[in-house]
Order: structure tokens, then C-alpha cells, then sequence
């Protein structure tokens, strides 16, 4: 029987960007439930490059789901641990170790330790994929209706610490058009970066106007907006004919989702009256919701229990919003500290491995019986 550092070590070692296929992550797993017994159903999409998988011990609906994505970021190659899995000095190194095969290994080792045979109610391990570009996976089973669960723990990097509710994320682009022309002559052109600093400007007064909407349970307590690349002009003796630029916002719960959206449509409208000649598009990549609590709070409330620390919120995505509707409470929780994750060097303590592994344990045995 594994503990939950040698299933990381082993999950590490398997590559799992988001740009390849998940599905070693995938057949690793399957051979680990496959003499159980577990009923497992493969979900593929993507040319069946990509796999969510959702194995449960029974019919019916499921009395608790462990869900974690199966995918990471990408990683420097000069990184020599990104894919060892190297202990040292009681952390486990590598790609993935906390963002978040580390829950994927803790789920492992606790389902080993049980007998499953003895539970008299359904639990389920659910696999997504894609999770790190847009939660793909995960959208897919829930337009798929691929599981129906009472509560749900879905795995993320939180210290330990259930989380009950969570920003939502929303990334769009905005082309700026202009005119190329010679620097030595601007009239005879229109500068799009030029236009592009005054919609940085105006993007900016909006994220303080989005600070007026305030819920004191996150940090900070407001909707956060941010213009994260900026990309224009061809030559230094050429005036700029585009310019490019991302602008990303994390919209609190109980806010309009397009709120952020139609305040800088509203924006460009005013700078295209403003300024004759301005022109830009503005398109929407990702609005994703924002996590809601549950009406229902037992699960929230056995995991402060075993873990001894209060629920919290986060401002970081994950796949909770998605996932909610096929639950009736969904709870976000796992070992490793998310200021490390995606990071060069990115870890996991042993120590929190062995306490997540207790903690799932024991929420299976109260939960599923």
C-alpha cells in the first residue's frame, strides 16, 4: 500500500501539461481502482485527447465526490526537479506537487485505506482535464449532467483550510486600430497605442469604480481588474497601426458577471465619441462565475472539524462554479500553499500530504459510511 508521497511521486513524474494529452495521468489511476470496486466511466473530448474520468463504488447518487484536475502549467525546462519528485527537507518538489496532483495523491492513498467494500453510501473519484485553460473538463461534465453528488470536495492548493466561496474569472482581448504612418509625420497616421493608453487609463479608473461593491469575506473585498499584456506597433520609426492588450477580471459573488464587461464597453463607446478616429473591438474570451456558498453547510462544517481551521474564501478560480450544479454543497480543499504553485521550485510539505490523507479518511467514514 502507497502513501500519498510515493502516489505523488509517481504522478509527478508523469507529464501532464495542459497542451499534451492527460491521459497517462488517466491510465495511472485506472490501474490503481481497476481491482477495486469501482465503477469507472471515461468522458473524452478533443479528439479523445483529452479524458475526465468519474469512478464511484455504487449506484445512485453519490454521497461524496473527491474531484481534482488532472493538468498543469507549464514548466521551465532548465528546472532539473520539475519532474523527480525529489524529498528534501520534509517537501516534495515537481511540477504539479501542490497545484494539484498532491490532492490527486492524497485521494489515492485515503480510498486505499478503506474498505470499500463496507461503505453504504457512494463515493466517487472524479478526474478532469483542462482545468489550468478554462476549466474545460469540468464544464463538460456539467453539461454532460456526468455525476450527481450530495456534497462535493474538489481539491486546490488552500493550506488545509475549506473553502466556501470563490471570485469568478473573466479574460478578454482588445484590438486597438489606427493608422501606420512615418514618425516624422503623425498626422498622416493614427497612433493605436496612443488610443490604447487612454483605454488603460479608462480600465483603470473602472477598477476603482468596481471597489464601491465590497464583500469583507475576501482579500481584497472587491472585484479585481487588470491589463496583463499590452502588445503594438511594428518599428520604432513607424506610428503604430494596432495594438493589442488582455485585460483579466475576478468578479465577487453576488455581482452581475457582466458588470466589468459593460463598464468597459461603456468606456470605449465614450473614447470613440471623444476622440473621432478611435476605434477598438472588445471580445470576451472567458466569463467564468464566481463560487457561491451553499445553502447547505455540513460539509463546510466537518471539514473545520477534523481540520481544525475555520472555513475561508479565495480569489483564485477553480472548478467549484461549474461543478455547483451538480451538488448540493461544494466545499474547495487540499494540501500546499497556492503562493508556490506554478512557480520554478513549486512544492508540497510531506507533512500536509499525511494530514489531508487523515482528513479525507476521516470525511469519507462520516459521510459514506
Amino acid at each position: 500500500m502507497k502513501n500519498a508521497a510515493q502516489f505523488l511521486q509517481d504522478l509527478v513524474a508523469i507529464p501532464s501539461v495542459s497542451s499534451s494529452s492527460n491521459a497517462p495521468v488517466i491510465d495511472y489511476v485506472w490501474m490503481h481502482l481497476k481491482s477495486g470496486p469501482w465503477k469507472i466511466h471515461l468522458h473524452k473530448y478533443d479528439e479523445d485527447s483529452k479524458v475526465n474520468m468519474v469512478a464511484t463504488t455504487g449506484d445512485g447518487e453519490v454521497e461524496l465526490a473527491l474531484v481534482c484536475h488532472t493538468d498543469t502549467v507549464p514548466f521551465d525546462s532548465g528546472w532539473n526537479d520539475a519532474l523527480s519528485g525529489r524529498i528534501s527537507d520534509g517537501k516534495l518538489y515537481g511540477r504539479g506537487s501542490c497545484d494539484v496532483k498532491g490532492f490527486l495523491a492524497c485521494m489515492l492513498a485515503s480510498a486505499s485505506q478503506l474498505d470499500l467494500q463496507k461503505l453504504s453510501k457512494p463515493l466517487a473519484l472524479v478526474l478532469t482535464a483542462d482545468e489550468e485553460i478554462g476549466c474545460i473538463g469540468a464544464k463538460f461534465l456539467a453539461k454532460h449532467n456526468a455525476i450527481r453528488s450530495r456534497y462535493t470536495i474538489i481539491g486546490e492548493p488552500t493550506g488545509l483550510q475549506p473553502v466556501r466561496a470563490g471570485k469568478g474569472y473573466a479574460l478578454a482581448e482588445i484590438v486597438v486600430h489606427g493608422a501606420e504612418a512615418h514618425s516624422a509625420f503623425p498626422s498622416e497616421g493614427r497612433s493605436a497605442i496612443f488610443d490604447a493608453a487612454r483605454i488603460i487609463q479608462g480600465i483603470e479608473k473602472i477598477g476603482g469604480k468596481l471597489q464601491e461593491h465590497r464583500d469583507t469575506t475576501f482579500d481584497p473585498p472587491f472585484t479585481t481588474v487588470n491589463v496583463g499584456l499590452i502588445q503594438g506597433g511594428s518599428a520604432k520609426n513607424i506610428i503604430a497601426g494596432q495594438c493589442r492588450m488582455t485585460v483579466e477580471w475576478r468578479p465577487i459573488p453576488g455581482q452581475d458577471p457582466q458588470l466589468t464587461a459593460n463598464l468597459i464597453r461603456d468606456e470605449l463607446a465614450q473614447l470613440a465619441h471623444a476622440f473621432p478616429g478611435f476605434r477598438a473591438d472588445f471580445d470576451v474570451k472567458r466569463a467564468d462565475p464566481a463560487f457561491d456558498p451553499s445553502q447547505s453547510h455540513r460539509l463546510a462544517d466537518l471539514l473545520e472539524s477534523v481540520s481544525g481551521r475555520r472555513s475561508t474564501t479565495v480569489a483564485f478560480g477553480t472548478e467549484a462554479a461549474h461543478l455547483s450544479p451538480l451538488t448540493s454543497e461544494v466545499v474547495v480543499f487540499g494540501p500546499g500553499d497556492m503562493t508556490v504553485a506554478h512557480k520554478t521550485g513549486e512544492y508540497v510539505r510531506i507533512d500536509d500530504l499525511d494530514q489531508c490523507v487523515a482528513h479525507l479518511t476521516a470525511i469519507i467514514q462520516q459521510l459514506c459510511g
